[in-house]
C-alpha cells in the first residue's frame, strides 16, 4: 500500500530552501546527492479499462532501469493518496510477460487478453530527501518538476511529495506534513500526474473533434 501526501508549489523558491534544510524539529533531513530524470509512459486499452476501473500502469526508465508499476483507486482524500501498488523490474507493460507474482496476476484479472497502447507521457526531473527519527527512516520527500503530454496538450508541474516508508507511522507523517506545511505554502494536491494527464487527454480529444 502506497501511502503519501501530495502538494502543488507555486514558488520554486521552497525547493531552494527545501535542499538546504538538515532539520525539520525532530526530524533530520538528508538530500539524495544526485537528482534523477524519469521517463514515464501510462498505458490502457483502447476501450479504457484501466481507467474505468481508477487504475493506472505505467513503465518509468530511470537510471538504466525500466520499472513497471500498476497503482490501484486511492482510497484518501485532501491531498492524501492512499492506494495498492505493484511494482516490478519490467520493459512491456503487458502483464502476460512480467514473472509470476502478484502484479501480474492483479494486472491480468483486470486486462484479460486485451492489448495495450500508450496513453500519456511524463518527463519528471526529481530530487530526493530522506526524512529519519529515533534511528528510523521514515518519509521519503520528492521534489518534482516536469511536463506531462496527452495528445496535442502538455501541462508543466512542480510538486512535492512526502511518502511514508515502511519504519515511518500515519503519526512521523502527520508530523512531518504539519512542520513543512508551518514553514512553506504548500498547497494540497488531490489529483495524481496520471489524473492530470487524463484531463489533459480528455481536453485535447474534445479540441481535435470541434
Amino acid at each position: 500500500m502506497e501511502v503519501e501526501v501530495k502538494f502543488r508549489v507555486d514558488d520554486p523558491a521552497i525547493f531552494t530552501a527545501l535542499t538546504n534544510v538538515d532539520q525539520v524539529n525532530s526530524y533530520t533531513l538528508r538530500l539524495a546527492a544526485e537528482s534523477e530524470h524519469q521517463r514515464n509512459i501510462y498505458y490502457d486499452t483502447a476501450d479504457g479499462v484501466l481507467r474505468a476501473a481508477r487504475y493506472g500502469l505505467r513503465i518509468r526508465e530511470v537510471n538504466g532501469r525500466s520499472i513497471a508499476t500498476l497503482k490501484g483507486p486511492n482510497q484518501g482524500h485532501d491531498g492524501l493518496h492512499q492506494r495498492p501498488e505493484w511494482e516490478l523490474t519490467a520493459q512491456s507493460p503487458d502483464p502476460s510477460t512480467w514473472p509470476p507474482g502478484a502484479a501480474r496476476d492483479q494486472a491480468l484479472a483486470l486486462l484479460g487478453n486485451r492489448s495495450l497502447l500508450p496513453l500519456l507521457s511524463i518527463e519528471t526531473m526529481r530530487r530526493h530527501i530522506y526524512a529519519h527519527t529515533g534511528g528510523r527512516d521514515i518519509a521519503e520527500i520528492s521534489l518534482d518538476e516536469g511536463t506531462i503530454t496527452a495528445g496535442a496538450r502538455s501541462e508543466s508541474f512542480c510538486e512535492l511529495e512526502i511518502e511514508l516508508l515502511p519504519e515511518g507511522t500515519p503519526d512521523d507523517l502527520h508530523a512531518l506534513v504539519t512542520n513543512l506545511q508551518e514553514r512553506y505554502t504548500l498547497i494540497p494536491e488531490p489529483r495524481s500526474k496520471l489524473e492530470r494527464g487524463l484531463a489533459l487527454q480528455d481536453a485535447s480529444t474534445k479540441s481535435t473533434s470541434i
